[in-house]
């Protein structure tokens, strides 16, 4: 079986992609409907961005986080 290298880089901005998304998450609770689904969606945005950068990584797939 092939092994394939991991970017370790890519994983990191990644992991801080969904570190700010789940803080977007908790400040929109916490403010006007309308700018917290802003925030909401902003936060899906960087889920996706990170899902795609873990894909990119060469992480195996089943160590990889669902899509947002």
């Amino acid at each position: 079986m092939q092994t394939v290298a991991v970017d370790t880089e890519l994983l990191s901005r990644a992991a801080a992609h969904r570190r700010r998304a789940a803080n977007l998450r908790t400040e929109a609770s916490q403010l006007d409907p309308f700018v917290g689904t802003s925030f909401r969606r902003r936060a899906s945005e960087l889920e996706l961005e990170a899902w795609v950068m873990e894909i990119q990584s060469g992480l195996p797939y089943e160590r990889i986080a669902n899509a947002a």
